[in-house]
């Protein structure tokens, strides 16, 4: 058992460089509500987050809502593209032909396609406005 906690550490010493060094900050009061708000959202402590940010990582944050939603707009405009092209694979060569040359299939494509691009767009707009 103790060789085991001993590989553990091992291990993780090895991920990781030890931190013995430090610097100590002052902040206004607005100053340290805002490290602390900004910290919260992006997940981390506020060491880890003012470290971060003084060795130039610019933190991310978390996908809120509304991107989320907008992920699952692709993700369900994607579905309906791959079943589309699946369903069109499936078809021998002539009849795909077939289907290609008829004026009502082609409208319905060319909808259904254009609905498709009209949601990307939905997406990538509301991505855009997030940033």
């Amino acid at each position: 058992m103790t060789e085991d906690k001993d590989n553990y550490k091992e291990k993780t010493s090895m991920k990781r460089s030890p931190k013995d060094r430090h610097i100590d900050v002052r902040f206004t009061e607005d100053e340290f509500n805002r490290v602390l708000k900004n910290a919260q959202l992006s997940g981390r402590s506020k060491s880890i987050y003012l470290h971060d940010i003084a060795i130039g990582h610019n933190p991310s944050l978390p996908m809120t809502a509304e991107q989320q939603e907008a992920l699952k707009g692709l993700t369900g405009a994607r579905a309906e593209l791959v079943y589309v092209r699946n369903a069109l694979h499936a078809l021998p060569q002539a009849e795909r032909k077939k289907l290609f040359k008829r004026a009502d299939f082609m409208e319905r494509w060319l909808q259904g396609v254009n609905d498709i691009i009209r949601e990307w767009s939905h997406i990538r707009d509301r991505f855009l406005d997030m940033i």
